[in-house]
């Protein structure tokens, strides 16, 4: 038994020191993928980096199985599964990047196999600190979702129902209120629990919350919870290695862009979670075992929604490509090369709007007039693709998984009187915020005024250095007459100190009144006069404004209704044009 054990330490120590090589090839190989997927879904990059961490996780594991194996190759008999060592052993040395022991010299081995105790220990003790750290995430997620913790709230408990049918989720999920929370989070799997502050309740406007709450289901129907807690084990045991935590942190942003995607095509209204998620620039730290909705790059996850583009290349591109020129240049040199048969990419799949679910249309106008989008983000680069080849204005559309355009004229002319009130309004809320920047410019030429008469709010510095000094000696010497009249027994001495005590007392009032006049001289009261105008004159400026404010508030809503109305509309077209045959399909690349 304690040989099985030492083999077993052994090649568990030798498989984390040959995860550092093999860690940074397949981090290297990962961040090459995805920086050439910049342009794919969320959820091909999502899928990658998934594969890269689980990768990361076998290799270690695969190491370890065989160095058991190859160590009791000789033995009758053995408690390790030999053939199951063998087996995955041969699938990683398939793998061109995983070649164990090629790159170690043979001089490494003597010298690290005296410190494979202190690897171990080393490792043993980061690894137990942070299954501590999740185990205490562990139980505040258990304590929270518990009932009495929170508070159920009915009215949206029935709006959660109706989003997770809509969605899709058949599990129950429960809403509860909480008070010392920023931002919403979802616990639990099977059971999943969506934790709500309070003061997003009293304080957002509703359908932001709900866009919000939207998010929180996508993580449930996703199972993502599970995912994350998988993350976490792998996190905890590879914890050495930073090609495992640039690989986490890439998970789990592009799961808060697939989360913000499906709740953007619930809801059929990107710019919607977009301006909810702009609510949540502040919050507090939540632990990561409990997926929240200010995940990721919160701004980029905002420009995303309102305005989908893919990531340009830049400079970080060359790293990985290096590292993996580098990498193959020692490998080359001092191990066999391994031949690896490249496979055909997969065609993308046809994204297909689900049953009951709008489909997305953009209208698109030629030269620099733009597009404007409605539905999901997702659809962004094909519109833009179809723009290039088909040219001139028309109406895109997806249909049963199909890109459909219409560039009737009629139709067109059709679909731009639907829009012409929200363009109108949009031309007239221009106009408001241009009446707010000049009154914004008055009150900051006020403010600067303010700040000159405040500097002569204060007394004259040279005059009053002087009478300070000299009340600060008047106080030290009454202060020492004092003691000296506490200390005599004299009377004629008593009487003495009393007149220079009474004295003293004197100039100290005198001195005070001086420093009165020069705090409430002619200057002083000028200045006081004049931040007082000023201060009137800046509350008459903001009148306005305010006035502006509301204005622009009630247009907003305005905007809103008009909105969907014109959206009803084009809908409405879009249904009548493909009865009349107006609606062709989007021509293919090539």
């Amino acid at each position: 038994m304690n040989e099985l054990f030492g083999t077993a330490a052994s090649s568990l120590a030798w498989a984390l020191i040959d995860f550092l090589w093999q860690g940074l090839l397949v981090g290297w190989v990962a961040a090459l993928l995805l920086a050439l997927m910049r342009k794919a879904r969320p959820q091909a990059r999502y899928l990658v980096a998934c594969g890269a961490l689980l990768l990361c996780a076998a290799l270690p594991l695969a190491g370890m199985l065989m160095r058991m194996a190859e160590a009791d190759a000789g033995a009758a008999s053995s408690a390790l599964p030999v053939a199951a060592a063998n087996t995955v052993a041969a699938a990683v040395s398939a793998l061109p990047m995983t070649a164990i022991d090629a790159g170690r010299f043979a001089g490494w081995e003597p010298a690290l196999q005296e410190r494979l105790p202190l690897v171990l220990l080393f490792w043993a003790l980061g690894a137990g600190l942070l299954a501590l750290r999740m185990a205490l995430g562990l139980a505040w997620v258990r304590r929270r979702t518990r009932a009495g913790q929170y508070r159920p709230d009915p009215a949206w408990q029935a709006r959660l129902d109706e989003l997770a049918r809509r969605m899709g989720i058949a599990r129950r999920v429960t809403l509860g209120l909480v008070h010392d929370l920023a931002s919403p989070v979802t616990a639990g799997w099977w059971r999943p629990v969506v934790l709500v502050p309070a003061s997003l309740v009293s304080g957002m406007p509703p359908q932001l919350l709900e866009a919000l709450l939207a998010h929180e289901l996508a993580h449930v129907r996703r199972c993502d919870y599970v995912v994350n807690l998988i993350q976490s084990a792998i996190e905890i045991l590879l914890f050495y290695h930073p090609a495992v935590w640039w690989l986490s942190k890439r998970i789990r942003e592009e799961r808060e862009q697939i989360a913000d995607d499906v709740a953007a095509s619930t809801l059929g209204e990107p710019r919607r979670l977009a301006l909810a998620l702009s609510e949540l620039d502040l919050f507090q730290s939540t632990p990561q075992l409990a997926p929240a909705a200010h995940g990721g790059k919160l701004m980029s996850r905002i420009k995303r929604l309102v305005r989908p583009e893919a990531e340009p290349l830049n400079w970080k591109l060359a790293l990985p490509i290096l590292g993996l020129a580098a990498c193959a240049a020692f490998y080359s040199w001092s191990a066999p090369v391994h031949a690896a048969a490249a496979s055909a990419p997969e065609p993308a799949a046809r994204r297909v709007v689900k049953p009951g679910a709008e489909p997305p249309y953009a209208v698109v106008r030629a030269g620099d007039r733009g597009m404007s989008m409605s539905g999901s983000s997702d659809d962004w680069d094909e519109v833009k693709q179809a723009r290039e080849r088909i040219g001139g204005n028309f109406l895109w559309f997806r249909e049963g998984g199909q890109a459909f355009y219409i560039q009737d004229p009629g139709m067109l002319a059709r679909v731009d009187a639907a829009w012409a009130p929200v363009d109108k309004l949009s031309a007239r809320m221009d106009e408001y915020g241009k009446e707010m920047d000049v009154h914004s410019k008055k009150m900051d030429a006020l403010g600067k005024e303010m700040d000159i008469a405040a500097r002569g709010f204060k007394p004259d510095e040279d005059k009053l250095r002087p009478v300070e000094k000299r009340m600060e000696a008047l106080g030290e010497e009454m202060e020492k007459l004092g003691k000296q009249l506490g200390a005599t027994d004299s009377v004629k001495e008593r009487d003495r100190i009393q007149k220079r005590m009474s004295e003293v007392g004197r100039e100290l009032g005198a001195a005070g009144n001086e420093i009165g006049q020069l705090h409430d001289g002619p200057g002083m009261r000028q200045a006081q006069e004049s931040m007082e105008a000023i201060g009137r004159r800046m509350s008459e400026a903001g009148k306005p404004m305010e006035a502006i404010g509301k204005k622009m508030g009630a247009l907003g809503k305005e905007m809103e209704r008009e909105s969907k109305a014109a959206d009803k509309t084009v809908r409405a077209l879009i249904r009548e044009a493909r009865e009349k045959g107006l609606a062709k399909p989007v021509p293919q690349a090539g």
